[in-house]
Formats: structure tokens, C-alpha cells, sequence
């Protein structure tokens, strides 16, 4: 068995996971079709309007925004437990005893995180998709923002990656996740410091580069963002398991 199918293994066979999956479908769902229903409420008003928001600005957008913010609790909990686990149960030592390179280590088990992750945000995705054959919309603004969200995705898991790697304790390294992904959402939507228009403390955010992908375009910046993020938080994991290695 590789490492990526222990890993994958290990988190499907968790109570805890499908919980959470299952109270992530029922909110995604429940959301989903309250931002419909107050959609077509309001569609008599949107009647007499010359710039009345759409379907893609009224509910698609909105939807997969409030996706990033479920994905922080999830990404803590599933990258908090990556390597703060193996701690337990001589896990450092087994997998040293597995002769990986430490490149395949960080990529087998990234790769893993990144699957179970995606099987949460799945059903909003394909309720999206569905929404947009049956209204018949443009598909491309859905496109970029739906891989706007993947790319914060796979920012956030590789960042709780590190953060696992640095603890011994599960839930302290879950903890630390969901406070530091707190703090950057938080900093998002903070005015501070906006006095000339601009609050200069968000580009360090990943959701601000997130919202960027909102504009039908897909932002060079953003992309280098993430990308830039993504291999320094890897990196950095690669450099734990060669000392932890060292030090067995």
C-alpha cells in the first residue's frame, strides 16, 4: 500500500470525517437553496432595475464564496492531523522505515489531503454546474472562480501541512490552523488602515487573492500567489521531514 492509499485510507475510515462531510452537504445544500429562493424573490424588484445582478452575482458567486470560508475548518482539521499524528504510535518512525525520499513523502501525502478536501466541496460544485445548464449562463465567470477556489484550496492545505509538521499534538496543530486561516479571512474584510482607499494589509491574505478571480478574468497575480505559496509551505515540509529523520 502506497502512502497516498494509507492516507486516504485513514481519513475515510474516520467517523469524525464523514460527520463533517455530511454537516458540510447539509449546510452547502440548505444554503444553496435559500440564496435561490431569496433570488427569486426579489426578481419583481429586479424587474424595474437597468442593472439588475444576474444569476452568476446573485447566487453562483456568493455560493462559491461562502465555500472558502467552510473550507478553512476543514483544511485545519484534515492538514492539522497530516503530521501532527504521527507523533503518536512511533508514525515518524514507520514512516522512515518506508525508504520514501522525502519529496515523495510531502507529495503523497499533499496529494491525499488535497482528495479528501475536494470531496467536500464536490457537492457544491456539481450543484453550481447544475444551476448553470438549467439557467443557461455564461459559463467562463463560473469557471474562474470555481478555480479560484480550488487554488485557495490547495493554498490552505499546504499551509496547514507546515503548520502540522511543527507539532506533536493533533489538536493544538488544528487549533493554530483554524486561528491563523481565521486571522488572514479576518484581515480580508477589515477596513483598517483604508483611510485612502485602500487597506494595503489584505494583499497578504489568500481570500483577498481569492475575490480577485470574482472579476471574469483569471489574475496573474493571484495565480502567482498561490503557486508561490503553495511551493514555499511545501518546501518547508520537506525540510521537517529531513531533520525528523535525522534526529531518528
Amino acid at each position: 500500500m502506497t502512502l497516498f492509499q494509507s492516507e486516504i485510507k485513514y481519513f475515510l475510515r474516520s467517523p469524525l470525517i464523514w460527520l463533517i462531510l455530511s454537516l458540510t452537504a447539509f449546510l452547502s445544500a440548505w444554503s444553496f437553496l435559500l440564496s435561490i429562493e431569496l433570488f427569486t424573490t426579489l426578481q419583481v424588484k429586479f424587474a424595474g432595475m437597468s442593472d439588475a445582478p444576474t444569476i452568476t452575482q446573485g447566487i453562483l458567486t456568493p455560493f462559491i464564496s461562502s465555500q472558502a470560508k467552510i473550507l478553512v475548518f476543514i483544511t485545519s482539521i484534515i492538514g492539522g492531523l497530516s503530521y501532527a499524528r504521527l507523533s503518536h504510535n512511533n508514525g515518524w518512525s514507520l514512516l522512515h522505515l518506508t525508504q520514501y525520499s522525502e519529496f515523495r513523502i510531502v507529495w503523497q501525502k499533499y496529494s491525499a489531503l488535497i482528495a479528501v478536501c475536494f470531496l467536500f466541496i464536490l457537492p457544491a460544485l456539481l450543484a453550481v454546474a447544475s444551476l448553470s445548464i438549467i439557467s443557461g449562463i455564461q459559463w467562463l465567470p463560473v469557471i474562474v472562480m470555481s478555480s479560484g477556489l480550488f487554488l485557495l484550496m490547495l493554498w490552505m492545505v499546504a499551509l496547514t501541512m507546515m503548520i502540522s509538521s511543527f507539532f506533536s499534538n493533533s489538536g493544538f496543530a488544528i487549533l493554530l490552523s483554524l486561528i491563523v486561516l481565521m486571522a488572514l479571512l479576518l484581515i480580508t474584510q477589515s477596513g483598517l488602515g483604508a483611510e485612502w482607499g485602500k487597506n494595503y494589509l489584505q494583499i497578504i491574505s489568500p481570500f483577498y487573492q481569492f475575490y480577485q478571480f470574482s472579476k471574469n478574468s483569471i489574475p496573474v497575480a493571484a495565480v502567482a500567489y498561490f503557486i508561490f505559496g503553495i511551493v514555499l509551505f511545501l518546501f518547508i515540509v520537506k525540510i521537517r521531514i529531513t531533520h525528523k529523520r535525522y534526529v531518528l
